[in-house]
């Protein structure tokens, strides 16, 4: 299925210019842009998802160096 999409027409021109130097459609190349966004928001949610069990909510933590200077 087929679906519009509009854009302002600096970005339009900026894809355009793009898909030039690339040598491909401005179809083409929003279909890699958008592929590749995927992927690069898949890696960031397995970051997270990696590094959630090591986050500590620092609410209310104050540092003292009168106190770590004690130790």
């Amino acid at each position: 299925m087929m679906q519009k999409v509009q854009i302002s027409d600096g970005v339009a021109s900026q894809l355009y210019e793009l898909a030039k130097v690339e040598h491909i459609s401005a179809t083409e190349l929003m279909e890699q842009l958008v592929k590749a966004y995927k992927i690069e928001i898949a890696k960031r949610n397995e970051l997270k998802e990696f590094f959630k069990p090591y986050q500590k909510d620092m609410t209310g933590f104050k540092f003292s160096r009168e106190e770590a200077n004690e130790r």
